[in-house]
């Protein structure tokens, strides 16, 4: 078994990181709001976010030819919903001065780990927002 190519750091320009780090923190702008909103959190801007890191993360993973496949991740405890966009927020400014730096590939994991915390609290937001099960009428 051969084991995969390296990532190709190099066929990233430097505008190209200025643009995506520039993308990450505005990511983390809108999480921010989403979450300072007087009526709770902005579920439509925290989904938004979520469907603009997945981009992110595979417009990365392409320019980088960088792969990791069989990689399961068991998604966070989502019982403490706040934290997990917190985390998600951290994370977001740790990507983003990553790339900055040149650390693409460290990046793209930082990136799934937001990817990752804004996952299971939309899954969380979901599960909550199901109507229960009713027993079948006799």
């Amino acid at each position: 078994m051969t084991p995969p190519p390296s990532p190709r750091v190099d066929s990233v320009s430097a505008s190209d990181r200025e643009r995506y780090a520039g993308e990450v923190a505005a990511l983390e702008k809108t999480l921010a709001e989403a979450t300072s909103s007087a009526g709770g959190v902005d579920e439509a801007k925290v989904w938004d976010v979520y469907a603009r890191v997945e981009m992110t993360i595979a417009s990365l993973r392409l320019r980088l030819d960088y792969e990791t496949p069989g990689a399961f991740t068991k998604l966070p405890d989502a019982s403490d919903a706040p934290r997990l966009l917190e985390d998600a927020r951290e994370a977001l400014c740790r990507a983003a001065v990553e790339i900055s730096g040149n650390k693409l590939v460290d990046s793209v994991d930082t990136l799934r780990r937001a990817r990752n915390e804004l996952r299971s609290f939309l899954v969380s937001k979901r599960k909550g927002a199901r109507p229960g099960r009713r027993a079948p009428s006799p």
